[in-house]
């Protein structure tokens, strides 16, 4: 939830709300990836703190494959 608010800037309200809407729904991983595409379709810049607890979460989750590769393709604002 901390990682969504967070990026409420970089997220249209269509994409928070749904966003929120996984979540609600326990689809914690489905959140996950779904967010990590977003940010990379839009090229959003994030931070590397940002960029750490996606991959700590996917990792947590045993998904951390397919979100590092997305996360890869995202800009970093260090």
């Amino acid at each position: 939830m901390a990682l969504l608010i967070g990026f409420g800037d970089r997220l249209t309200a269509e994409q928070s709300r749904l966003g929120h809407e996984f979540l609600d729904h326990n689809e914690l991983g489905l959140a996950l990836e779904i967010m990590a595409d977003w940010l990379a379709e839009d090229s959003a810049a994030i931070a590397d703190s940002e960029h750490d607890a996606m991959v700590r979460l996917a990792a947590d989750m045993g998904m951390d494959d397919r979100v590092v590769r997305v996360l890869g393709d995202i800009p970093r604002s260090g």
